[in-house]
């Protein structure tokens, strides 16, 4: 399984959790990380015309694609990931068969990956001990449905506990091995989660 994600902080954060989804599975795993999200989806097509090819060869290749949403629009963002999946000749899980199967797998972190983090405040606490007991008011419920840049919002969490560290992937380094894969209030966490197992085979 390749999963392609857009910058270090992701594939930091995700290495330790996906140790967590295929233990004891016999699943190889890569993370690709890209120089932030224009580069990844720039070259996204040419590397999903290379997973065809190689799911061609008879290798069973499986793909899962990662990007913050930012500010741009979720129906648009996934829109062209979903095309840039069908040019290639390889079925996303929107659109497999009756069987349900499918290749591609493409996720949206809203808005970015710290609404991750501070989906599962144990972890934080785990990984900076300083932190405030209690997970910032906005982002309590649902921390997907806060507008504006959570890392920001992260960062002036941390620095408000004496936490002065602003290398996201540090903190990917950090919160990643203390994320639990359940009861995150992220909605887009517990997708992400899911959908991996989904095309994992995994039950």
């Amino acid at each position: 399984m390749e999963f392609l994600v857009e910058e270090e902080s992701a594939a930091e954060a995700l290495k330790p959790l996906l140790s967590k989804i295929f233990a004891g599975e016999q699943i190889r795993t890569a993370v690709r990380q890209f120089q932030g999200k224009p580069d990844l989806l720039k070259k996204l097509p040419q590397r999903l015309q290379g997973y065809a090819a190689a799911r061609r060869r008879g290798e069973d290749i499986r793909v899962v694609i990662l990007v913050d949403l930012d500010t741009d629009s979720c129906v648009a963002l996934k829109k062209k990931l979903e095309e840039a999946a069908g040019e290639a000749g390889l079925i996303t899980r929107a659109r497999s068969d009756d069987e349900g199967v499918f290749h591609v797998l493409n996720r949206i972190a809203i808005r970015e990956l710290e609404s991750w983090y501070f989906g599962d405040w144990g972890a934080v606490r785990k990984a900076f001990p300083k932190v405030s007991r209690e997970v910032p008011r906005a982002y309590k419920r649902n921390p997907d449905s806060v507008s504006g840049k959570c890392s920001d919002a992260f960062e002036k969490a941390l620095r408000s506990s004496g936490v002065k560290i602003s290398s996201k992937p540090e903190w990917g380094r950090r919160v990643g091995p203390h994320l639990s894969l359940e009861g995150n209030a992220s909605p887009s966490f517990n997708a992400f989660i899911s959908g991996v197992r989904e095309i994992g085979g995994i039950s």
